[in-house]
């Protein structure tokens, strides 16, 4: 061999030393990889041998050292005689992955990158099988996430191959059989699948690979075992000092922690969105329908574990005097977590589902659309134990797949109600149920009805949801049902506004009103009370059907409300119910009431009203609450009356309205700051 240079010549002999040292290394890693039990991959010792073989792989200048290598790594003893095989896996993954990496960035001049590559894959051969080929080729797609390391026909033929291996795998192993085989590929596929090639993207059989995903996630021993984790913690729950406690110790929490460093639960997220992925591309409606019964299937078992232990029997606003602070801080967060992961996971895979309803008309036809939805919200209900825990409000995805769920539902209004009575409706209406999770399930029921109650049937409303509401509508000292307190006033005030249950609001109007004014102001908050209020007049106003069959409603109301303030208190509110309104008292909350639906009533009754309102911001004794009142009269009247309201307002202040508002009907004060606002 004749070298042009003494450059050359060094860097020859440079390399043939490297490759002299990288047999011998590669001898050692051999002989290690041959020795069943050497590379345990939960062994902090056996990561050396990973990463041995990932610098010998890399280094190595003969091809059929490189395939030889690669083979042995494959069918290693040393790697896979071990109960850990999806651990092993992504270490396996990693040192062909890391070997990749090391050959792009030295790239070596005996052995181009080409021709390394078509070495290493020759080594997955026929004694290798077939699932394990994934690992060699996702891990070296994986590595050039950027696609510009690797010449474009070389990758296209990896893609291919991979996209090959995968479609095999999953035709071979139709009945997910080989759990382990079902997981590796979930987890390779979740590593490559951003650094495949639309093309490549495109050959994947996504039919197949939906229910493999949904299988690794929600029932593999990796992922979230069917939920059948739960059981043991309550075994291991004990009553420590009057509190329960769940030890850190404990067998339970220690092979939870050990979980959540799982390979598969560790990549969740990625999961998901390879779920996802696969629900955009499937052309298969029964696919579809599958995933939806695995996921319900997974969600009631899941329910029904949390149902039965005595974690679910603590509010969350009741931790702190029920359970001990070690388990408080240490071990209770723990499954919390996990439980979110399973929540944020399903409600990512069901919002790219929700997304291929509202754009594929097959999915949202009458067939399938009211069943898909049904079935979504069913889903979202059994896990409402965990959605409670951080609000629905909590995240945007959530409240996307569940207000699409209703939308979709609302288009078959007698499905709707079949799934509402059949479904959703407690089993037991007229009483408070003494478990945590029934009143959980409750405020699920409470929240829906809120959306869905105007496309149910007067006597639904009638016999089940009425019913249902009544014991929540009184305050309760029981501090845990505030927001099925809430919630059921909003289904109450929905029923008011639904044109459907006219006459059913006008029978229970006199039940609601002496509800809120007792519920004002030891429950209700100053700002709800008036929402309350005021939504009233409107329900009851003109051209609301409820005004034509109580014609002076409205009157009668206001009746009411002035006999309250001539007995409500003139004290400050607690900080806990004033809400926005600091410093004022019941009676000057009662009063802004008043103000506040000035715009909702007809404009006879209102002009009827203006004077009385008028006498009652006079008859406010303390001025700084006075001067809060007329500013709010004052904003009403200048800016929120439509013109025929506001016309009349206009002709009330220029007729001595003014003076009745200011002074009092006397005669005007010096009062310079009142008059420039006014």
């Amino acid at each position: 061999m004749l070298f042009n240079n003494r450059e050359q010549l060094q860097t020859f002999k440079a390399t043939l030393n490297a490759s002299m040292v990288a047999d011998r290394r590669l001898d050692n890693v051999l002989r290690i990889l041959l020795q069943p039990g050497q590379a345990d991959p939960n062994s902090a010792e056996a990561s050396r041998v990973y990463a041995s073989a990932a610098t010998v792989l890399a280094t190595l200048t003969n091809p059929l050292n490189v395939s030889l290598l690669s083979t042995q790594i494959l069918i290693s003893p040393a790697i896979w005689q071990n109960p850990d095989g999806l651990r092993a896996s992504l270490r396996t993954f990693g040192v062909f992955q890391s070997a990749t990496l090391g050959k792009i960035e030295s790239p070596g001049v005996v052995l181009g990158v080409e021709d390394w590559l078509n070495a290493l894959v020759r080594g997955a051969n026929q004694n290798v099988p077939r699932w394990k080929h994934l690992l060699l080729l996702g891990a070296v797609l994986s590595a050039d996430q950027e696609r510009s390391h690797l010449p474009r026909i070389t990758r296209g033929s990896l893609e291919d191959a991979f996209c090959r291996a995968v479609n095999m795998s999953l035709s071979r192993n139709v009945n997910r059989d080989d759990g382990l085989e079902a997981d590796v590929l979930s987890l390779v596929l979740s590593h490559a699948m951003e650094s495949l090639s639309r093309r490549a993207k495109a050959q994947l059989n996504y039919n197949a690979l939906l229910p493999f995903i949904i299988q690794s996630i929600y029932y593999s021993q990796e992922g979230f075992q069917s939920g059948y984790f739960l059981p043991s913690i309550d075994h291991d729950i004990v009553d420590i000092g009057g509190k329960l406690a769940w030890p850190s110790k404990s067998n339970s929490f220690l092979e939870l922690q050990e979980r959540t460093a799982r390979p598969l639960f560790v990549a969740m997220g990625s999961l998901a969105r390879l779920a996802a992925a696969a629900i955009k591309e499937t052309h298969d409606i029964l696919a579809v329908h599958s995933l939806l019964d695995n996921l319900q299937r997974f969600a009631q078992i899941m329910s029904s574990q949390w149902r039965n232990g005595r974690l679910s029997t603590i509010p969350a606003s009741e931790e702190e005097r029920l359970v001990n602070e070690e388990s408080l801080k240490g071990t209770t967060p723990l499954v919390w977590q996990i439980l979110k992961s399973v929540l944020f996971t399903t409600t990512l895979i069901l919002q790219e589902l929700t997304s291929r309803i509202i754009e594929d008309p097959i999915l949202c036809d009458r067939t399938n659309g009211p069943f898909i939805a049904s079935k979504i919200l069913d889903i979202l209900r059994s896990f409402y134990f965990i959605t409670s825990r951080i609000g629905p409000n909590g995240f945007s995805s959530y409240n996307f797949v569940y207000y699409t769920a209703i939308d979709v539902l609302s288009l078959h209004p007698q499905r709707a109600e079949r799934f509402f009575v059949e479904v959703v409706a407690p089993r037991e209406v007229g009483v408070i149920p003494s478990s945590l999770p029934d009143r959980l399930g409750d405020l699920y029921f409470l929240n829906l009805t809120e959306s869905i109650g105007p496309m149910l049937s007067p006597k639904v409303i009638e016999e089940i949801v009425i019913p249902s509401i009544q014991p929540y509508l009184l305050p309760s000292g029981d501090a845990t049902l505030h927001q099925q307190f809430e919630a059921s006033h909003s289904v109450m005030l929905s029923i008011f506004a639904s044109p459907r249950c006219a006459e059913v609001g006008a029978r229970m109007l006199p039940f609601y009103v002496d509800a809120i004014f007792k519920a004002f102001p030891s429950a209700l908050s100053a700002r709800q009370f008036r929402l309350a209020y005021s939504t009233l007049v409107r329900e009851c106003s003109s051209p609301q059907p409820i005004s034509s069959l109580h014609p002076n409603m409205v009157d009668v109301l206001h009746e009411i409300l002035c006999e309250r303030v001539t007995q409500a208190s003139t004290q400050s509110l607690p900080a806990e119910v004033n809400e926005g309104s600091v410093g004022l008292s019941e009676k000057d909350v009662e009063i802004l009431a008043l103000v506040d639906s000035l715009p909702f009533m007809e404009v006879e009754v209102m002009h009827r009203w203006l004077e009385p309102t008028a006498n009652l911001v006079n008859a406010v004794e303390d001025e700084g609450s006075k001067q809060r009142i007329r500013e709010r009269l004052w904003d009403v009247l200048s800016a929120e009356l439509d013109v025929s309201r506001a016309e009349v307002a206009v002709r009330w202040w220029s007729a001595g309205g003014r003076e009745l508002v200011l002074f009092g009907g006397g005669k005007p004060a010096r009062d310079v700051m009142v008059q420039s606002r006014l």
